[in-house]
């Protein structure tokens, strides 16, 4: 059993298209909730990050973003940028397919739980050796500034931790990249992990959407665990998070209808789309204040 989890975990890895996490809206909401609760309790880190940023050899695409804001205003932004940059450079020669996502089996044939398949750890360990490292390149450190605060958040999407390996999809349904559902009865086909991606979103564009959902977010953000001091040791369990969310809620434990092709889409249960909602809010809330707290510890004052 063990040799054909791995063959399968093989074909899998060379046969997965990745996906996306969070829409560019989500990703924009962790980094303006990391702003706001470094603004409030460290802002010599934000100032840091500012400078830091002046350094990144893809500046121009920030300059132009960020035109015509000044002060508080441009640094805000500048967050929400950095959050999502990783997304907006995949067809360049910045971007790495695999950081995005480490999937384990999280329900169904959980025999092949064990290989993970993705390269998010080795995302998240790079950037935070590159960003402890004072003497390192600072335009590397810049990227690996964008890294972390993408990968973080991606990490905290439950389909970027789990997928599924059943009867229906035997390979897998790679994180419900191969598996169509409906949100409502008036609603297009849709892959589930799209749905998952912007279960949260808010009407209008990109940024107003972002502008509209952080703070919606921080005021009801639940208390966090004590950090461990073992930043490792934090960044899995947030990890282990993602992978039970994955079982329990997005699958309901292997109960989650999908279908393979989109003219077939099962109607999502109202409460299933609800909960959704609920636990996507949570997790990018979560992502949020924990970036604040890994910055606040990146960039010290003084």
């Amino acid at each position: 059993m063990s040799r054909i989890a791995w063959c399968l975990a093989a074909y899998i890895l060379i046969a997965a298209t990745p996906a996306r996490a969070w829409s560019n809206q989500g990703h924009m909401a962790t980094g303006l909730i990391a702003y706001d609760l470094l603004a409030a309790h460290d802002p010599a880190a934000i100032a840091a990050i500012e400078a830091l940023m002046v350094n990144h050899p893809d500046r121009a695409r920030f300059d132009k973003a960020l035109a015509g804001l000044e002060g508080a205003a441009r640094q805000r932004r500048l967050f929400a940028l950095i959050a999502r940059w990783p997304d907006d450079v995949r067809a360049t020669r910045y971007n790495h397919t695999h950081w995005h996502h480490e999937l384990r089996v999280v329900t169904g044939w959980t025999a092949f739980r064990g290989p993970r398949l993705g390269e998010a750890d080795h995302a998240v360990l790079h950037s935070m050796k590159l960003l402890r490292d004072a003497n390192a390149d600072p335009g590397r450190r810049a990227i690996a500034l964008c890294w972390l605060l993408h990968v973080v958040g991606d990490m905290h999407q439950p389909l970027h931790a789990g997928h599924l390996m059943n009867g229906r999809f035997p390979l897998t349904d790679l994180a419900g990249t191969l598996g169509w559902v409906r949100r409502a009865p008036d609603a297009a086909p849709e892959k589930l992990h799209h749905f998952w991606d912007t279960a949260a979103d808010r009407p209008g564009d990109e940024l107003a959407g972002a502008e509209a959902l952080a703070p919606t977010i921080e005021r009801d953000l639940p208390p966090d665990p004590a950090s461990t001091g073992h930043f490792k040791a934090d960044y899995r369990g947030w990890v282990r998070e993602s992978e039970q969310l994955a079982a329990a809620v997005a699958y309901r434990g292997a109960a989650l209808n999908e279908s393979h092709r989109p003219e077939g889409a099962p109607l999502l249960s109202p409460d299933y789309v609800a909960d959704a909602r609920a636990v996507s809010e949570r997790r990018l809330g979560q992502a949020g204040r924990r970036l604040a707290d890994l910055l606040a510890a990146l960039f010290p004052a003084g």
